[in-house]
């Protein structure tokens, strides 16, 4: 494969990354630059390690570069911006230095920073060592990135920097739209897209060979409880529920310890058949659990489109969501899901108990989600457009492509 590439710098064991890389591979050569230390995701598939353009006349066409040029002093180590919350090992995010080596080295048509944090910090601090030289740049803004860090103030002021230097936008939210600009962007703003960028929708189990949604008997429950997740108010609100939900089993995902100790200190308190399920590999295997579910609970004073709703709402569990994500971007609050406020316990125990008792309402939902997911969430359709806005931010810059 020949030509100058698109740079992407991303989280490289992310299968939002992957997936998007795969989405849009084909019509440029693309090269990731891992934004932290990690091994990468599986589903990026083939990689080739790019060290000189050079090395994109030789990639096989099915292969997506990996930037593997022997760093200029240390390869990792925080540049001086705030690490995001929660982030403990500050050396393992990639500087702004290995961006703009990476830049110089292959010229590309366009950089693309995948999630801002981490990505889109390290590429504030490359376009400052570039100045004039530095290509296009595309911002994806993914689910909590602005939403919840623009109320942050030694973060406000980095967005603020990165938003006077961006050449276009790309948000998984329309709701982010008002709090960029009011951030200063007053650039390109694309149409906005799942971080994922999209799914074959036609290897998902069809509605018609699962059980409808009255007939299941299992509630799954986001574990996540940190900076965003708050599945401790959710177990809470099973505890209030606990009479509606005697005949269902309720499984935790990802759960920490504390999630677990809560989830099996009320197991033993109201006589609930509750249990922690863990990350399944398999990602088959992931989407039948969830065709198996009445419904999906995910608590969170943060978040963008998760790709667990999405889920949800493509196998017919009925989402239980909080307002703090853009689920009503998707769905209508009431009649195809639940839209709670994270700090509403009582609110959400009702939510609960209406989806694990009205048949008619969750078995209604079903294909309307199904739809909108088909409509919205499918990697060809999805793909179209994500190259479309490539080709947009590179034709609209062309002074600031790298020559």
């Amino acid at each position: 494969m020949s030509g100058r590439p698109i740079l992407v710098v991303a989280l490289p064991d992310s299968v939002h990354t992957a997936r998007w890389m795969r989405m849009v591979h084909g019509e440029w050569p693309l090269v990731l630059i891992p934004a932290t230390k990690a091994e990468l995701a599986p589903e990026l598939g083939r990689t080739w390690p790019v060290r000189a353009l050079s090395d994109l006349l030789v990639m096989p066409r099915d292969a997506i570069g990996v930037w593997a040029a022997q760093p200029e002093g240390p390869e990792f180590a925080a540049d001086d911006l705030p690490a995001p919350i929660g982030f403990l090992d500050r050396d393992a995010i990639v500087r702004g230095a290995t961006v703009a080596r990476a830049v110089r080295v292959l010229r590309p048509l366009l950089l693309h920073s995948m999630e801002i944090q981490l990505a889109g910090y390290a590429c504030l601090v490359a376009h400052a060592r570039l100045d004039g030289d530095a290509p296009p740049w595309l911002l994806s803004n993914w689910g909590s990135d602005i939403f919840l860090y623009h109320r942050l103030a030694e973060h406000r002021l980095v967005l603020e920097a990165i938003a006077a230097r961006i050449d276009a936008a790309l948000n998984e939210c329309e709701r982010d739209v008002p709090l960029l600009r009011g951030l200063g962007f007053d650039g390109r703003i694309l149409p906005a897209q799942p971080a994922s960028g999209g799914v074959d929708v036609t290897i998902l189990p069809r509605l018609e060979a699962l059980a409808p949604p009255s007939g299941r008997r299992l509630i799954l429950v986001k574990g996540y409880h940190g900076w965003a997740g708050r599945a401790l108010h959710a177990l809470s609100a099973i505890h209030l529920a606990a009479p509606a939900l005697r005949r269902h089993r309720i499984r935790v995902l990802l759960a920490s310890p504390v999630v677990r100790d809560m989830a099996a200190r009320i197991a033993a308190a109201d006589g609930l058949d509750i249990g922690a399920e863990p990350w399944m590999p398999n990602h088959a295997a992931a989407l039948a659990r969830m065709g198996a579910a009445r419904m999906m609970v995910s608590c969170g004073i943060s978040d963008g489109i998760g790709t667990t709703l999405l889920e949800a709402m493509a196998l017919g569990a009925f989402p239980i969501v909080s307002e703090s994500c853009c689920a009503l971007e998707w769905l209508e609050a009431e009649r195809d899901g639940f839209v709670v406020s994270p700090h509403d316990v009582a609110g959400l125990a009702k939510a609960i108990a209406r989806a694990a008792a009205e048949d008619a309402l969750v078995d209604a939902a079903a294909p309307r989600n199904r739809a909108t997911v088909e409509a919205r969430w499918d990697i060809g359709a999805n793909g179209g457009r994500a190259k479309a806005a490539y080709r947009e931010v590179i034709a609209a810059a062309p002074g600031r492509s790298a020559a």
